[in-house]
């Protein structure tokens, strides 16, 4: 039984591994280019799919109105394969979300602990259907071992996201990676940074998942 038992845990475990790495493969990597000329606002293109420049302030403030004291907010659009995808950015305090209900990672930090707000409008196959993203700031021990970063849910969906630095060096904020999860599945991450990249697991090519995620990993670029 001891030895079935150590079956299972092995089991667990590569399934864990191995469900992280077949996503980061050469064949899933999208190829990113920064556009940042002389006279041209700074632009990222990753895959099919291109970012606007940003836009200081919020594209429709109602929406966004329970956030009473906002904090750098931006608004940008992810445009590609007959998307255009408007992307609201906000940061603000913990207390700012007392109305919403978060998972306990995010609702037990102190209440002034500063969050990312990240509002999706609806994509072209379901338009009514807005995303909120919500991160927090991880420090790197947490990177260390990719833990929870925050969530991308909808009304009736949610994705755990989670960061680590195994493209960087340990003990250190160099390359995160955010990694986006349904269920035991890593379906895509993004590297930020100097050096982004960009994975998509081709189990979401023509998915309506998939502008979702290209949403939210356009938002973490340009952020």
């Amino acid at each position: 039984m001891f030895r079935n038992f150590l079956t299972l845990v092995l089991l667990f475990t590569c399934y864990n591994h191995i469900s992280a790495q077949d996503l980061y493969t050469a064949a899933q990597e999208w190829p990113v280019k920064i556009n940042d000329g002389w006279f041209t606002a700074r632009t990222i293109s990753f895959g099919q799919y291109t970012t606007s420049s940003r836009k200081n302030g919020i594209a429709d403030r109602e929406i966004v109105s329970f956030i009473k004291d906002p904090i750098n907010p931006f608004n940008c659009r992810v445009s590609g394969k007959e998307e255009n995808i408007l992307i609201q950015v906000i940061q603000a305090a913990n207390v700012a979300f007392s109305g919403h209900s978060l998972p306990s990672f995010l609702d037990n930090m102190p209440a002034t602990a500063i969050f990312t707000y990240i509002l999706i409008n609806g994509t072209k196959i379901e338009p009514l259907k807005r995303w909120e993203m919500i991160l927090k700031d991880v420090n790197y021990l947490e990177l260390n071992e990719n833990k929870p970063a925050g969530i991308l849910r909808s009304a009736d969906d949610e994705l755990r996201i989670t960061a680590h630095n195994r493209f960087g060096v340990t003990n250190s904020y160099e390359n995160i990676c955010y990694e986006f999860h349904i269920r035991r599945q890593v379906v895509a991450a993004v590297v930020t940074g100097a050096h982004p990249r960009v994975w998509m697991s081709a189990e979401m090519d023509g998915k309506p998942l998939q502008p979702v995620l290209v949403a939210a990993i356009g938002a973490l670029l340009v952020r």
